[in-house]
């Protein structure tokens, strides 16, 4: 209240702007003429000595707080109990005398002592925030989360479950150090003569049917040992021999790789995948190419001589392999009665063959018109020998009944070490 409009207090002593008039004689209810100025009785926030605030520091920061504090605004009421020890430290440190009661604070005092209490609160929120704006260990951040893909999605919840893949080795592992012995003279000479003996007289084979022949001994020892070293090494790398099987949990018995593209015995479809793992299926080796291509010059030969056709491509078709099925049977393995339909459309229509390599374990194998055990016929396919079916027989129903364990060339087994089983690989053009 101005002067000259002063009133009375509740003690019937008139109250003036600027303080009482006995402030002199009562500085407990005094309050200083400059602003900003207060008794150290008197509560900060009301100005009453009759509040206690002695156990709770009261702080309203008249100055924009760091960025990364977390308040809301710069004027927002923050409250720290227990730190009165602390500021009452910080005042004794700058010369204040707490004991004496009514002194004048000066204006310059009090803002260090803001200052003070500014750097208190940065100290106790340094723990849990960062004024610099660096991320503090003890609190996760961001980027410190999961890894998201480009659509924004966590590739946790979509990661998809793949089936692993054991390799299998067509090969039994060498135990103890491996001793190699050089073939003898013998049997190098007789190799010798049946090769200039199949060269003399031609290959032995046979026309079983229109478009089907069968080469016996057609694969050199030598080609022989080469297939098996390149189908192990390849069998053990990604896109590898594995069993295939169908939804149902069915097995098939016996050891499969596809090379070229790869096919899905569960949906009879050729991809650039496999399904099971998502490999890639291994390519054709430059020396299949070679074998093939001289197989079918034989076999053309062959038809020619047997049948006395002037056109052998009507009856047995030419053609370039861009798949390559391997197959391990072991000593139990078999495939039933079945159909190789599931190339393209246009490679059916024109009947090309498919050329089969049997290295290892002999097998039974049944071909015939109808998917009838009893009335398909029975031919013994020998390590070495290659069968062809095409034109008229390119849709055949064929299988494997038995595999006649302990008939593997033992020069082969010597060379390679090869399971007990038999290794078939079959040629043909989607």
């Amino acid at each position: 209240m101005y002067r000259g409009r002063g009133r009375t207090t509740s003690g019937g002593r008139p109250f003036y702007r600027g303080g009482y008039s006995d402030q002199s004689s009562n500085p407990d209810y005094g309050m200083s003429e400059g602003r900003g100025r207060r008794s150290p009785n008197m509560s900060p926030w009301s100005g009453s000595r009759h509040s206690n605030h002695e156990n709770a520091a009261v702080y309203r920061p008249r100055m924009p707080l760091p960025v990364g504090t977390g308040l809301q605004g710069q004027n927002d009421t923050l409250e720290t109990q227990g730190t009165s020890d602390a500021l009452s430290h910080c005042s004794s440190s700058m010369g204040l005398n707490r004991s004496v009661e009514g002194e004048k604070i000066e204006l310059s005092l009090v803002e260090e002592t803001e200052s003070c209490a500014v750097s208190l609160l940065h100290h106790d929120l340094s723990h849990n925030v960062n004024i610099s704006g660096s991320v503090d260990k003890s609190e996760p951040s961001q980027e410190r989360n999961p890894p998201q893909s480009s659509s924004g999605i966590d590739d946790s919840n979509q990661v998809e479950c793949q089936a692993v893949i054991e390799h299998f080795d067509i090969c039994l592992p060498k135990i103890g150090t491996p001793v190699m012995l050089k073939p003898s003279l013998l049997v190098k000479n007789r190799e010798k003569r049946n090769e200039i003996k199949r060269s003399a007289e031609g290959q032995i084979g046979n026309v079983l049917r229109p478009g089907m022949v069968l080469l016996k001994k057609y694969l050199s020892l030598a080609d022989q040992v080469k297939i098996v070293r390149a189908c192990r090494a390849l069998g053990l790398g990604s896109g590898g021999f594995y069993q295939p099987g169908y939804r149902d949990g069915a097995k098939l018995h016996l050891k499969m790789m596809c090379l070229g593209k790869n096919w899905d015995p569960e949906t009879g479809n050729y991809g650039d995948l496999r399904p099971i793992d998502r490999a890639v299926p291994p390519g054709i080796p430059r020396e299949f190419f070679q074998l093939v291509e001289k197989v079918i010059k034989d076999s053309h030969s062959l038809v020619q001589l047997k049948t006395k056709a002037s056109h052998v491509e009507h009856i047995l078709p030419s053609m370039k392999p861009n798949i390559c099925i391997v197959n391990f049977y072991s000593a139990s393995g078999r495939l039933g009665l079945h159909q190789d339909k599931d190339e393209s459309p246009e490679s059916l229509h024109k009947g090309l063959p498919v050329i089969s390599f049997s290295i290892g374990d002999a097998a039974e194998f049944l071909y015939g018109d109808q998917r009838e055990v009893d009335k398909a016929e029975k031919v013994e396919l020998e390590s070495g020998d290659v069968l062809v079916f095409g034109g008229s027989s390119r849709l055949i129903f064929h299988g494997v009944t038995a595999i006649k364990q302990k008939t593997a060339p033992g020069s082969l087994l010597e060379e390679t070490n090869l399971r007990p089983g038999r290794l078939n690989l079959t040629f043909r053009e989607y």
